[in-house]
């Protein structure tokens, strides 16, 4: 069979509990692991054990507000809190293959031009204790 279907990436959103704070445009994200030589004495090559999954990255997207846009609406505790965590769901295909991670964010950066279009930049990574899941193709 030919491979011939090209993944492209779909969609993204930001929550928090229910809600959707970010819609999200464009990201990067990277998945990786840590790892520990443990190599010994004895050993007659080397031996590596590796750690839990880490996704981080960066995301560019559209900010939401509740429906009356006044006071300190949810999304501020991304700013704010130093311990609040988010829900990021990014899909790479479909809604069968997507990355799903509890994730802080940091490094924002608000962009805005003449004819409206009002975005925002942050990076993010893995900061809520919980496993991230990677879905593929299932």
């Amino acid at each position: 069979m030919a491979v011939d279907t090209y993944v492209v990436g779909n969609d993204g959103n930001v929550t928090i509990g229910t809600e959707t704070v970010i819609k999200v445009r464009s990201f990067a994200a990277n998945l990786s692991r840590t790892k520990s030589d443990v190599t010994a004495f004895g050993d007659s090559g080397k031996r590596v054990r590796y750690g839990f999954l880490n996704v981080a990255g960066s995301l560019n997207g559209i900010m939401l507000v509740d429906a009356t846009n006044t006071g300190v609406t949810i999304q501020s505790n991304i700013f704010w809190a130093k311990t609040t965590t988010v829900a990021l769901t990014l899909s790479l295909y479909g809604t069968n293959t997507k990355i799903v991670s509890g994730v802080g964010m940091d490094s924002f950066a608000f962009n805005s031009d003449k004819s409206g279009d009002a975005t925002v930049t942050a990076n993010f990574e893995t900061g809520d204790g919980t496993a991230v899941a990677v879905t593929w193709m299932q």
